[in-house]
């Protein structure tokens, strides 16, 4: 760790990504010091201080905050803030652009920057990409990665930076785990695309797991292989193969409402059917390339492990 650097700054700690990388590093044996997040409200603090987390109050977006001095100190920082589903694309470029412009590189080890892998955008059926093939039809949140990505890119050798791009991130807690398991419980008919979108899925645990492993990879690795990472399994599956796995383990069966695009359009807010429609296929070349190991390379072994109940 660099003279005069302490520990690691999280922006977006209170959030699930966030929240369980606080609880993976501040973990018993771990060595990376303390943990200071940025938090925005007393729920916020709680959930930080819950993680094992010293939170630190401010918003990403005022540049002179007080946080900045926290941001400064770490040896390194992961930015795993997100905007709302409802914002504008310039707010998450707005985030990244004060956040960057915060750090000092004399100090600071790495910078890790947490998009999602639907700034690669969409798949047609049959086809699947990683990181070398250039994005297409961003979906989602993805259209707002994009600024960020190209800032990365152009700050050079100023800062050694790592851009992490998760799947789709699945544990208790998160909003497609959830709605299928209450649908499950009532008996009521999941809603997906006709035929079901694929996607990219990664347990919360190796996702935490792959982040810890991107924020002390070695930079001439990252330099030789790309320090743009899709994190994801070994599997990107059909929507309709997690909720199968789901009904598996629920012991309980079924039933899907497949509808087309529009429909689902006509049917749900923006965000959640585009989320539905999209087929992203992206693989974990890079990941694996760099040596990372998955606990879960499968989503049957890692629903497994959620200990969801038997009804």
């Amino acid at each position: 760790m660099m003279t005069g650097s302490d520990g690691v700054f999280v922006c977006g700690g209170s959030g699930f990504i966030g929240s369980n990388l606080i609880k993976h590093l501040t973990r018993p044996g771990s060595s990376w010091g303390p943990v200071r997040a940025l938090v925005r409200s007393a729920e916020g603090a709680a959930r930080v201080r819950a993680a094992g987390g010293e939170p630190v109050f401010g918003d990403l977006l005022d540049e002179v905050g007080a946080w900045r001095e926290a941001a400064v100190r770490a040896a390194v920082v992961v930015n795993c803030a997100q905007p709302s589903i409802t914002s504008s694309p310039s707010e998450r470029s707005a985030m990244d652009r004060c956040l960057l412009r915060s750090l000092d590189p004399s100090r600071l080890r790495r910078v890790v920057m947490v998009f999602g892998s639907s700034y690669y955008g969409r798949t047609d059926e049959g086809d699947s990409l990683d990181e070398t093939v250039p994005t297409r039809r961003p979906t989602g949140l993805g259209i707002s990665y994009a600024s960020g990505v190209r800032a990365l890119r152009g700050i050079g050798q100023d800062f050694d930076w790592v851009a992490a791009f998760p799947g789709g991130v699945y544990g208790r807690g998160t909003w497609f785990l959830e709605h299928c398991l209450r649908s499950i419980q009532r008996d009521e008919p999941i809603v997906m695309r006709d035929p079901p979108a694929i996607w990219p899925y990664i347990h919360i645990e190796d996702c935490v797991r792959a982040l810890e492993f991107l924020m002390a990879v070695d930079g001439a690795r990252l330099d030789a292989l790309g320090r743009e990472v899709i994190l994801a399994d070994d599997e990107p599956a059909p929507m309709s193969r997690f909720v199968d796995y789901m009904s598996e383990e629920l012991g309980k069966p079924t039933t899907l409402r497949l509808l087309s695009e529009d429909a689902l359009r006509e049917l749900l807010p923006p965000f959640y059917s585009g989320q539905l429609s999209a087929n992203m296929a992206h693989r974990n070349t890079r990941l694996r390339r760099l040596g990372f190991e998955l606990k879960y390379p499968h989503i049957r072994e890692g629903i497994r492990a959620l200990d969801l109940p038997r009804l």
